[in-house]
């Protein structure tokens, strides 16, 4: 039988996000009032005529959910008794919002919700006033949360350099801060950390690069459709293999990039 997303997935999957996106302030907790749902084709025109009702049912589901969480209690530090603190919406409303998959991401019975939680003014609550964003996909019964789209490099010690042409032809420079990242076009389901603006040969997620904590040794790992190659060697998909200190890493044969451990 062929998959197919329900109003009642829907809802379910809104709640889910709900809980995934909390922040804990001092003596409150912030939940998104934004959310943007994203559908497979077959099950945006099946659903499309029934949306208002769906929204409307998931309000009042958010609403519950939201009482229920503030009974329940929220641990502000690992391993202290969690207490009550009262859940609250970010803003007076819930907004919800359905849109159509355009990129071709999903697949039939796929939802995929990103929410948006605009946290108050560090005067108010000893915080920074950055958008948060939670992205979750339900497929095949499960939720699952994704990486976050890309956001500007945080400070960190660089492990490694990557050097890349832009969309322009330009020299640009991506410092690698974590033990493991994705480098590729990026979409709504698949999040890079490096995210680049390439040719649809590349891959939405095209390969991983990893530290060894022990070692420092680097390792990468294609995951692409049309292939990776260091140096000239051709990858085995899904292997990871050991990267020299330098090396000429080409994606597609559509994209070259030069690697650096730092």
């Amino acid at each position: 039988m062929d998959n197919k997303a329900t109003g009642r997935d829907i809802i379910l999957s809104l709640v889910e996000n709900m809980r995934e996106s909390r922040e804990p302030l001092l003596y409150n907790v912030l939940v998104p009032s934004h959310y943007d749902v994203y559908l497979h084709q077959e099950d945006y025109d099946r659903l499309s005529p029934v949306f208002p009702r769906i929204r409307e049912e998931a309000r009042k589901a958010l609403t519950d959910e939201l009482a229920r969480l503030g009974k329940k209690g929220f641990s502000l530090l690992p391993g202290l008794k969690p207490k009550p603190l009262k859940h609250e919406a970010a803003e007076k409303d819930w907004y919800i919002k359905f849109h159509l998959d355009e990129d071709g991401e999903l697949a039939p019975g796929d939802i995929l919700i990103d929410s948006r939680l605009a946290l108050p003014p560090a005067q108010d609550y000893g915080v920074g006033s950055k958008t948060q964003r939670t992205v979750t996909i339900r497929s095949g019964g499960e939720t699952r949360k994704l990486k976050r789209p890309q956001e500007p490099q945080t400070q960190g010690v660089a492990l490694a350099k990557l050097t890349y042409p832009d969309k322009d032809g330009q020299k640009a420079e991506y410092l690698m801060t974590s033990a493991e990242i994705a480098i590729g076009r990026g979409g709504r389901a698949q999040y890079c950390d490096l995210q680049l603006d390439a040719p649809a040969d590349i891959s939405r997620q095209h390969f991983y690069l990893r530290r060894d904590g022990e070692t420092r040794e680097f390792f990468i790992q294609d995951v692409s459709r049309f292939g990776t190659s260091v140096d000239g060697k051709t990858l085995a998909p899904k292997e990871w293999v050991k990267l020299p200190p330098k090396a000429t890493i080409r994606l597609a044969d559509k994209l070259v990039m030069e690697f650096e451990s730092l």
